[in-house]
């Protein structure tokens, strides 16, 4: 086996059971987030786009 201590990178990123519930916690409610967004805005109807002022730029042509 291998007995030298690690060094100061690897040690920083041990986490105790308890932190890893908190990241993990975290991370359940971020993709809960994301999967929200992504159903809210594939269900989302979309508005016509209308410029302000585009009455006065386009006249109204009368096909009859």
């Amino acid at each position: 086996m291998n007995s030298k201590p690690p060094t100061p990178l690897q040690a920083g990123f041990w986490l105790t059971d308890e932190e890893k519930g908190y990241i993990l916690t975290l991370f359940a409610i971020f993709l809960v987030g994301v999967v929200a967004r992504y159903f809210y805005l594939k269900h989302e109807t979309p508005k016509a786009y209308t410029p302000e002022g585009i009455e006065k730029t386009e006249p109204r042509i009368n096909v009859n």
